[in-house]
């Protein structure tokens, strides 16, 4: 026996790792949670599915499309408020076991801006200052696993995990914005998006993931052999920083048709990433024996795509138009630099062994304006089709979204409603033997803007 229980010790933890090594895959990405695709903000635009490119008319436009500013005819400030819950169902084909449900409730500022136009050199222009935030990393994931087998050698072995995983964190850019009128039909801009934590918040995202684990052996009828343990990881990814620019144009055809198009350079940030690992393994009736921390320090080269879009605008009456985007965002050009080697976020594998293709958004949408007496009360909609990336093949996002407001002299307040889902997505993320585990996602996100004139 000195010899046969540490051998069957041995076995019992590589079976328990080969049989959970497929689940803990799921862990070894930064997933960025809502759209991951970089579309702008504000709650005009997204009450009209996000179909905004060609019409810009906001300070939010240096989000969306930068030489749609030059419509801007007076000063103004705005500032727009997000509130997302963001439903997940995990549901494995053959371990039913293992399905659960995840909820994310939040609530931010997403977008800050103040807008100045002006004349200069005989040309309309106009400057801006602008904040959004942009990449959302909250995620919340719990899972049990059990597995039974029988061995040849007539042992019988029970296993046990249950993982948690949770991820919180956005990423923020500071973007001076300017545009200029080189025609009356036809202005250009850029957007200069500083990726900085140097102006009073955060840009970070951090994540801890636990696992506890239990294996019993039952060696014959009277023996039993146990063993147990925990395992946390905490990963703190701080001071990210980084630039890229979006350059815009927007086109006034005739009265009706507009066309505009924008491009957001690819980029590659930094960041601080702290790794702390802590683990306990107990062996039968033995007390839990910590092991020694291991912890490692590293500055990380994160890379984020080109992604570039174009959009048609028709002003069918002075009260209702409506406009059409398709947006592409090259996610196959997306990777982490970590210890001298590329491995893919998406994956969490070597970004050479990666397969991500990359994704194309069609969004359509329409605004209608009721004018009253002293008012104007728009109605707005929208659909989309809102694709994100995964291995193999990307996953089908579908949405919806409703939005009106109001006119109060120089203040105008709007909000949007906006409903995306997924269904059956991400199904090769997780798929190493398990029944093409997927999920299913419901996410209701409100957008509150407010825009002042003076």
């Amino acid at each position: 026996m000195r010899f046969i229980v540490p051998a069957i010790f041995a076995v019992l933890v590589l079976a328990c790792e080969a049989a959970f090594a497929q689940q803990t895959y799921l862990f070894q990405q930064t997933s960025i949670n809502a759209s991951p695709n970089p579309v702008g903000s504000g709650a005009r635009a997204m009450g009209m599915g996000g179909a905004f490119i060609a019409i810009a008319d906001d300070a939010t436009a240096a989000s969306w499309n930068p030489g749609g500013l030059m419509q801007l005819e007076r000063p103004e400030f705005s500032f727009v408020f997000t509130f997302q819950h963001r439903r997940k169902e995990l549901d494995f084909s053959i371990q039913r076991g293992m399905d659960g449900t995840t909820e994310i409730y939040r609530e931010d500022l997403n977008y800050f801006s103040i807008a100045y136009p002006f004349r200069a050199f005989d040309k309309n222009m106009i400057v801006s200052i602008n904040y959004q935030r942009l990449y959302d990393f909250y995620t919340d994931l719990e899972y049990t696993e059990e597995l039974n087998s029988l061995g040849s050698s007539g042992i019988f072995t029970h296993a046990k995990l249950h993982e948690s995983f949770r991820q919180t964190g956005a990423l923020k850019a500071f973007a001076p914005a300017y545009a200029i009128q080189i025609t009356p039909q036809l202005s250009v801009g850029m957007t200069l998006n500083f990726w900085t934590d140097d102006l009073g918040y955060d840009n970070e995202w951090k994540s801890q993931r636990v696992t506890k684990y239990a294996v019993s052996a039952h060696v014959n009828p009277t023996t039993i052999l146990k063993q147990t343990g925990r395992i946390v990881t905490r990963e703190t990814n701080k001071h990210f920083r980084g630039f890229n620019m979006n350059f815009g144009f927007l086109w006034h055809v005739n009265q009706m048709v507009t066309i505009g198009g924008v491009v957001k350079t690819p980029f590659t940030g930094e960041v601080r990433r702290r790794t702390t690992i802590w683990s306990t393994a107990a062996y039968d009736r033995m007390s839990p024996i910590p092991q020694v921390p291991y912890r490692r320090r590293e500055n990380v080269e994160m890379h984020f795509p080109m992604s570039y879009g174009i959009g048609i605008a028709f002003r069918l009456s002075d009260a209702f138009t409506i406009a059409a985007d398709i947006y592409r965002t090259n996610w196959s050009d997306y990777w982490v630099r970590s210890q001298g080697r590329k491995t893919s976020p998406i994956t969490g594998g070597r970004r050479s062994d990666a397969r991500i293709h990359d994704t194309t958004q069609v969004r359509i949408g329409g605004e209608y304006l009721c004018v009253l007496e002293k008012t104007i009360i728009p109605l707005r909609f929208g659909v989309f089709y809102d694709p994100e990336p995964s291995t193999k093949h990307n996953d089908d996002f579908y949405g919806v979204s409703l939005g009106t407001g109001v006119s109060i002299g120089p203040a105008v307040l709007d909000c949007a409603y906006i409903y995306r889902f997924g269904r059956d997505v991400r199904g090769d993320m997780l798929a190493r033997g398990q029944g093409k585990p997927t999920f299913d996602v419901d996410e209701h996100s409100i957008y509150v803007s407010m825009i002042y004139h003076f």
